[in-house]
């Protein structure tokens, strides 16, 4: 078996390498920096092909396109782990950040799952994954553009599961709550959603997990954890509600952001 997994160089990519390594499969793992990509090959059983890939560039991810569709036509699963979320006000956040966040979280995935359906279909087999993330199902305020790009994905991906199964073909999305990762420790000191300690947070190997049970279901949507889901899945139905009840979540979240700080053992300053 071969799996692509995007974002590898770290955080829940590394995690979702190490997992599949352990099944004994092929590896061609994707990131935009080498050294973090040798890092993680150096944990591998068995040495990976490894892909460099700026996935905020169209050009660079047509080249990993063509490289897919030339290379790999092999392929069992394709992984679109990677993805930015910057926290920030609409008014405020640089074009090119607001970009990047629609290039790299929808445009990107969209375009690799394009590129390597005909192949999957031809074999009538295969699964493609995304890492979404519960802010693709409730939008909260400095996080309208990064919600913006999930939102997209998982409605995509809502579409094509239907269209793919008719070839023997999954299509699946995880949603992880909050996880520690870089991305979350930058959230936790510089203003990030204080909503994302209210419930528990994950690590890269529980969204690995889910991942692999995402491969082997075909399940349109895994949630990490589900317990997690069920409040984000009210407020998206009713999100009018949030607005009024937010005050009362912010303090339960604050508090949860200050004991993770604590067990970081992070400076706030």
């Amino acid at each position: 078996m071969k799996a692509l997994v995007t974002g590898a160089g770290g955080g829940i990519g590394a995690a979702l390498a190490r997992a599949l390594d352990a099944r004994g499969w092929r590896l061609v793992l994707v990131d935009r920096e080498a050294g973090l990509l040798d890092a993680v090959a150096a944990e591998l059983k068995r040495p990976p092909e490894k892909l460099i890939c700026d996935l905020s560039s169209r050009d660079s991810v047509e080249a990993l396109c063509e490289t897919i569709v030339r290379d790999h036509a092999d392929l069992d699963v394709l992984i679109n782990n990677a993805g930015i979320g910057v926290p920030g006000a609409v008014a405020d956040v640089d074009q090119a950040l607001l970009d990047r966040h629609l290039e790299i979280n929808l445009r990107a995935p969209v375009r690799l799952m394009r590129a390597v359906a005909p192949q999957m279909i031809a074999r009538r087999r295969g699964a493609m994954i995304a890492t979404v993330s519960l802010g693709g199902i409730i939008s909260l305020k400095d996080s309208a553009i990064y919600s913006a790009s999930k939102f997209g994905l998982r409605g995509f991906l809502a579409g094509f599961h239907q269209e793919m199964a008719a070839h023997g073909v999954h299509v699946s999305g995880v949603y992880p709550a909050a996880v520690d990762t870089p991305m979350l420790h930058h959230e936790a000191l510089h203003g990030g959603s204080v909503l994302n300690f209210i419930d528990k947070v994950m690590t890269p190997e529980d969204v690995a997990a889910a991942t692999l049970k995402a491969i082997d279901s075909g399940r349109l949507e895994v949630y990490v954890p589900y317990s997690a889901s069920i409040l984000s899945r009210f407020f998206g139905t009713f999100p009018w509600m949030i607005r009024p009840l937010l005050p009362l979540m912010e303090r339960i979240g604050e508090k949860g952001r200050l004991k993770f700080i604590a067990r970081k053992v992070f400076s706030a300053d």
